[in-house]
């Protein structure tokens, strides 16, 4: 029986989809799959590992005959699998198999959960690395249920928020049940994907109609950024414009009509366009979010570490903050430029979460990252009884 199927996505990254499903492969548990969805010019590199490993559990969906948007490349892996439960990555991320004991735990626990995520891990790829990156891991590993209404909540009013939602339940370093997923294609569009945001679209979805979600609070997958990555965008201006443009092209009509924020000045307009777009659409109606929305937009300048940077964002977003509420509504909009290079990066434990150098163990990829993190964090095969 397959538990899991987990899904990779891929154009023209083919050693970092291939580097992935290597170091997943490596385990023993046969009560999962994965399945890559090649969109690249060449097809030779995927399907040749592939052909070499000659593992059941890896299938490869061959490039169609012209490259697909991302958003149809998602939507053509769905159908392809076979798992109770899907989880999607990316082809520079990581995820361990071992979510198949954490979802046996889950359901046995919790049996109407459909809804299930983890603690979030991150990793630069060296190639994309300009200087020493410090990066945080939570430590804790209790199995906790939460409240639906808490999640809207977060999602929707922007409740507690970063620079985006602090809502990590969906498909995307996440994992639902098929039938959840199948009622989410049938409720809304036909489609499992249909926002160019991906996993906000499908926050939004799942957090509607989900009927139960469990967090595990330690980490079983690994966001990487490569050099070639769109997180990269986020990261080097001299990328955004063109990664922009090209997500716009692909992505018609993405601006939702109702935020005049341009979504290429930070991730905060960006995921606000989705969620905004999700709720006209589908005539949900709220207020009292705008200024939760308006502080995130402000938390998004912070995080830049280059000075011209934050002030063209908060200039920006000032601008947008101004022709969308009025200058009154910039009283919560106080971004401060916050990074010191002169001051030592923390490193060490803090309220439950490591600071570490990104660059431990001298790691190469995101699966060889997650197996230096594995080896520090609470062991999953002791999990049972620790739901809350």
């Amino acid at each position: 029986m397959t538990l899991l199927s987990i899904c990779i996505p891929t154009r023209n990254r083919q050693s970092y989809a291939i580097d992935a499903a290597r170091h997943i492969l490596r385990s023993e548990r046969d009560d999962f799959e994965i399945v890559i969805a090649d969109n690249s010019d060449d097809a030779g590199p995927i399907a040749a590992f592939a052909e070499e490993t000659g593992d059941h559990r890896l299938k490869v969906i061959a490039p169609a005959d012209q490259p697909l948007s991302m958003l149809d490349n998602w939507e053509r892996l769905v159908p392809e699998t076979h798992g109770e439960w899907i989880t999607f990555i990316g082809d520079d991320d990581y995820v361990d198999p071992e979510l198949c004991e954490v979802i046996r735990v889950a359901t046995d626990k919790v049996p109407t959960v459909d809804s299930i995520s983890w603690g979030r891990a991150y990793y630069v790829w060296p190639d994309a690395r300009a200087s020493r990156e410090i990066t945080t891991l939570p430590v804790s590993s209790h199995l906790r249920g939460l409240d639906k209404k808490d999640l809207m909540k977060r999602m929707f009013f922007w409740d507690q928020a970063t620079d985006r939602p602090t809502c990590p339940f969906g498909v995307y370093h996440g994992t639902i049940r098929r039938s959840l997923f199948e009622q989410i294609r049938e409720t809304f569009s036909g489609r499992y994907f249909e926002n160019g945001n991906l996993d906000y679209d499908n926050i939004c979805k799942t957090v509607m109609l989900a009927n139960s979600f469990v967090l595990w609070e330690r980490p079983l997958s690994v966001f990487g950024t490569c050099q070639a990555s769109n997180t990269m965008a986020l990261r080097d201006p001299n990328l955004t414009a063109g990664r922009t443009k090209q997500f716009l092209t692909e992505n018609p009509g993405f601006h939702a009509e109702s935020l005049p924020f341009p979504a290429e000045i930070g991730i905060t307009a960006s995921i606000g366009h989705t969620i905004e777009s999700f709720k006209h659409k589908y005539g949900i109606e709220l207020s009292g979010w705008e200024d939760n929305f308006i502080t995130a937009c402000a938390k998004d300048c912070e995080t830049s570490a280059d000075r011209a940077v934050f002030n063209a964002r908060r200039d920006a977003y000032a601008q947008a903050i101004t022709q969308w509420r009025g200058k009154k509504a910039l009283k919560g909009f106080n971004p401060e430029f916050k990074w010191r290079p002169d001051v030592p990066r923390f490193v060490g434990l803090h309220d439950d979460t490591l600071y570490l150098d990104m660059a431990i163990g001298d790691t190469k990829s995101a699966g060889e990252y997650y197996e230096t993190i594995d080896a520090m964090l609470f062991p999953v095969h002791l999990l049972e009884g620790r739901l809350r």
